[in-house]
């Protein structure tokens, strides 16, 4: 019998089987993908948000796990040798009442801890990024966003847990969950291969009810997945078209659509945000393109689609709840959700990983760290 067992192979799973791999326990990976990170992780923005713009009416565990997971990442970043763009990100206002709206989450933040937001009018940021447009009046500078290398940080936070002890194995996914009568849980996987487990950890991402249903007669959330498209622009490195990534006011579902630039040298630009049904269905829509070039030259002028490499999609884990969705089944106590991590999921991930295990689990097993473990060493 093994400990844990962590369903997903994303940024999240991966975390998790990285923070459990400093504990004396056997923990096994599973992921139905060839490789991990292939779904969510690396069909997002590649954010790692500043908590200004995550505010606490976004839910209490992504306002939280934003703060203590930006601060972390920041470290993990350079611990990890992980390709990333610091250049930090403008909160554009297209008039004085967003303007207002804007100083508001400046005051708001910096209640909360977060010093590192400073008000600036629109013409220092032209100064700055002269594309930036005309229409913006001010807003604010949040020094500690970034653009990350998601598929890099994952592979390496990955083998850091491989080295420590945990096991991975991609292109296995679960098919069924028995549950037994000592509350540990039989799991068949579409290799035939068979794992008894004290504890379930459901990292799956879009699949997090269908894994969940296994088990539960009654899964506590409804997945609502939500169609997110981007272009991918080549920003030259003489005349970049962005150094640093513009958020429009962000409204009550989303962020808007936001300009990334990334480490490979190239411009994100995106993302929509439509709910659908389907799990699986990534598919970019020519109407969401035509939505994003819209809303997107409201913060930037000059934008040279032209110079698109490629246009694609991804499906965000979303649930029918503002918040994660971070807690033990209420039917099999040794099942644990960790649902509905859509953004800021990227930033929150290692914050995510410690609450899981060094809150919910330890309320119910005995962790006992180990003797010997590296926590940044890892297989490039």
């Amino acid at each position: 019998m093994i400990d844990y067992l962590i369903v997903g192979g994303g940024i999240i799973g991966t975390f998790i089987a990285r923070e459990l791999s400093h504990y004396d326990v056997s923990v096994t990976l599973l992921e139905k993908e060839k490789d991990l990170a292939q779904v969510q992780t690396t069909h997002n923005s590649a954010l790692v948000h500043s908590p200004v713009v995550i505010t606490p009416d976004k839910g209490y565990f992504k306002s939280k796990f934003a703060l203590e997971g930006n601060k972390m990442q920041r470290d993990l970043v350079e611990k990890f040798d992980i390709p990333a763009l610091k250049t930090g990100a403008y909160l554009l206002a297209m008039n004085d009442e967003e303007f207002q709206k804007a100083k508001e989450m400046a005051e708001g933040a910096k209640a909360r801890g977060v010093d590192e937001v400073c008000i600036l009018s629109g013409d220092a940021m032209r100064k700055e990024e002269p594309n930036i447009s005309q229409h913006v009046v001010g807003g604010l500078f949040m020094q500690s966003a970034m653009t990350v290398d998601t598929y890099t940080l994952v592979k390496r936070v990955a083998s850091n847990a491989t080295i420590n002890g945990v096991t991975i194995n991609t292109g296995e996914q679960v098919t069924s969950i028995t549950p037994n009568d000592d509350k540990s849980f039989t799991v068949h996987t579409n290799k035939h291969t068979t794992y008894t487990t004290r504890y379930i950890i459901n990292a799956a991402g879009v699949k997090n009810a269908l894994v969940a249903s296994m088990i539960e007669k009654q899964v506590p959330y409804t997945m609502i997945p939500r169609r997110g498209d981007y272009f991918a622009i080549k920003n030259p490195r003489d005349t970049p078209l962005s150094k640093i990534t513009l958020y429009p006011i962000p409204g009550n579902v989303t962020k808007g659509v936001l300009i990334i630039p990334q480490p490979n040298e190239t411009v994100l630009i995106g993302p929509t945000a439509k709910e659908q049904t389907s799990l699986y269905n990534n598919q970019v829509h020519k109407k969401g393109l035509e939505e994003i070039k819209k809303d997107a030259k409201r913060l930037l002028q000059n934008i040279p689609y032209q110079n698109t490499l490629h246009t694609y999609a991804g499906i965000r884990s979303s649930i029918d709840k503002k918040d994660f969705y971070i807690h033990a089944s209420l039917e099999h106590d040794h099942f644990i959700h960790v649902a509905g991590i859509d953004s800021p999921g990227v930033t929150a991930a290692p914050a995510i990983a410690k609450y899981v295990v060094n809150t919910l689990l330890m309320q119910k097993d005995t962790l006992k760290a180990k003797h010997s473990f590296d926590p940044y060493n890892y297989k490039a």
